[in-house]
Order: structure tokens, then C-alpha cells, then sequence
């Protein structure tokens, strides 16, 4: 795992052929919402000229589009656990995911990442520390000031 760096976001992005946003979680899942969250947010933006796909719990439901769309870039952002500190924001390498370092969801996002990689498809993964969990509504205070924060960056980033 990488620090949260926009250098490295902003040169994924002009780096990138086609791109894709897929935005993760559980919507009733407390501080898991978080990935949804900016996928809705970036949504409501109608300058972003990128396509978004709010995934939910099933981010292997767009594999298809994603390959049949023939995106060269693929930024996935979701909420994890990884004994951070709360709303800390941080890159995770397609290997550690792979190598099943960190959980996320309960289908095997390795199978996906693994599946992209295979077509050649470069993949970016944002990750956000989450602090509450369980079944709720509402992101904790440090998780939903690291979504705002993000949201902004990327938008920023997006829109040019």
C-alpha cells in the first residue's frame, strides 16, 4: 500500500487511452458506503467526461463493459480495512489484492483485477480506511471528510 498521492492519480489519468471509474460497497454498511458515495457524486457531475459505474457489493457485474468498452485505465475506489488510521486515503497494488494481503468484498476481487490485467488493462486502486462498520446508515466523521476531500480531488482531476 502507497500513500495517497494526486501526482500519481493525474499521471494515471493523462497516461490513459480510456478511462473508467468503478465505485464499490455497501450502501447499508455504515463507513463500506464511502466507494458508493463518490461514485454517486462524481455521477451528479455532468462535466466528468469519463464513464462511472456505481458497482455496489458486485464490481465483477461490469467486467464485461469494461472489456467490451476497451478501457485502457480502470480506477476502482473502496472502503477497506487495513488497520489504518480512520479516512486515511492510500493506493493498494493490484498484487496485494491478488495475493489476498487485504479482503474487500466477498467475491474474489482477485479474479476480476486478474482477469483485467490479463487484457491488458491498467488498473488503479484507491483505497479508504474505514472506522465504523456494520449495518447502518452514515459515514463516521473522518471517513466522510476523506470522501469529500477525494471527491474534489477527483473531480478536479476528471474534468480536464
Amino acid at each position: 500500500m502507497k500513500p495517497f498521492d494526486e501526482q500519481a492519480l493525474s499521471n494515471f489519468i493523462k497516461e490513459a487511452r480510456k478511462l473508467v471509474l468503478v465505485s464499490m460497497g455497501n450502501a447499508l454498511g455504515c463507513d463500506d458506503a464511502v466507494g458508493v458515495e463518490i461514485g454517486e457524486g462524481l455521477l451528479r457531475d455532468k462535466k466528468l467526461k469519463i464513464d462511472i459505474f456505481v458497482a455496489y457489493q458486485s464490481p465483477e457485474a461490469y467486467l464485461m463493459k469494461i472489456l467490451e468498452r476497451d478501457y485502457s485505465h480502470v480506477i476502482f475506489i473502496d472502503a477497506i480495512d487495513a488497520n489504518k488510521r480512520p479516512g486515511e486515503v492510500f493506493y493498494v497494488s493490484h498484487e496485494e489484492i491478488i495475493n489476498e494481503k487485504i479482503s474487500t468484498h466477498r467475491f474474489p476481487l482477485k479474479m476480476l483485477l486478474e482477469v483485467l490485467l490479463q487484457h491488458n488493462k491498467k488498473i488503479l486502486f484507491i483505497g479508504i480506511q474505514i472506522k465504523k462498520r456494520g449495518v447502518g446508515i452514515g459515514l463516521s466523521r473522518e471517513v466522510e471528510e476523506a470522501k469529500r476531500k477525494l471527491l474534489l480531488i477527483l473531480k478536479n482531476y476528471l474534468e480536464k
